[in-house]
């Protein structure tokens, strides 16, 4: 099959949603996916990495997989709502969120060394006299950043977790405290000196570590574990077909090879569902964000 290369944007709230194809086509059965992926890095890297996954389940599912991504976490949800994609790439909170507004379904997650849960991890800069998860009691001159709002490594969960088991606001405590986005932006502010301290993904984290790419930045704490990033599919897929690229998610690990594996950062996909999010769930009516 001849891969359609294609990357678009897509902005909340913008004439773009109303643009695009991908949705299933009607009378001669689905021809193409939309997947969105979810921009917990920078749009083209998030394209970038989950490219060859997409060229894997099109020759699998012998469907055309188009990647889009967008501008934030909220409007990727909202894309699914409006179903401007077939199939999601979320986080924890941001599939939640889907779940509740678009009836997305969760069928499938990465798993790394027999686990499936994620972690975040909050990271501090060497000068910065920060050394232990307790320093950050005494931080009303720090100047703090998490990621997107709705992120649920890189924002809900470290708030969540840093208010449960260190008593700390992290919207409130600190000299400063900014959302800036992605992940990669949290790391590189604080390795570059730009802010005292910050969280992020746990995963991402250690694959920077492991690149040498965190010089500058020393981690202090790690939360709990917990259900995150899920693959999902909306209202738009039929059972039958989400029954499919389920397989093809479970199987994926038969038919590519360790390189490709590696760059999703997973061993290999497994099957998930709704259920594995209920405490997740839970977290989010009680910190309120199904409201946003």
């Amino acid at each position: 099959m001849q891969r359609l290369a294609r990357r678009t944007v897509l902005v909340a709230g913008s004439a773009t949603f109303a643009g695009l194809g991908g949705c299933l086509s009607t009378g001669g059965g689905p021809d193409r996916l939309t997947a969105g992926i979810l921009p917990d890095v920078d749009p083209d890297t998030a394209i970038e990495t989950n490219q060859p996954l997409a060229e894997a389940l099109e020759r699998d599912l012998e469907i055309e997989v188009d990647l889009e991504t967008t501008s934030d976490y909220a409007s990727l949800v909202q894309a699914m709502d409006s179903e401007q994609i077939d199939l999601a790439y979320f986080g924890g909170v941001s599939y939640v969120l889907a779940s509740q507004r678009a009836d997305a379904r969760a069928i499938a997650v990465g798993e790394r060394d027999g686990e499936t849960d994620w972690e975040s991890v909050f990271v501090a800069h060497e000068a910065s006299g920060i050394d232990t998860e307790t320093d950050l009691l005494e931080g009303s001159d720090i100047e703090f950043v998490l990621g997107d709002p709705i992120s649920t490594t890189g924002s809900v969960m470290p708030t969540y977790y840093a208010d449960a088991e260190l008593g700390i606001d992290l919207e409130t405590a600190f000299e400063s405290t900014t959302h800036l986005g992605a992940h990669d932006a949290i790391l590189r502010t604080v390795r570059d000196g730009h802010a005292d301290a910050g969280a992020l993904n746990g995963r991402i984290f250690d694959a920077q570590a492991a690149a040498g790419d965190t010089d500058g930045a020393v981690e202090i704490w790690r939360t709990p574990a917990f259900a995150n990033y899920p693959w999902t599919v909306g209202p738009t897929v039929d059972d039958e077909l989400a029954d499919r690229v389920q397989d093809s998610f479970t199987t994926l690990h038969t038919r590519v090879d360790d390189e490709l594996l590696e760059q999703l950062n997973v061993d290999r996909y497994v099957e998930t569902s709704h259920e594995a999010f209920t405490d997740l769930e839970e977290a989010v009516d009680l910190m309120g964000i199904s409201e946003v």
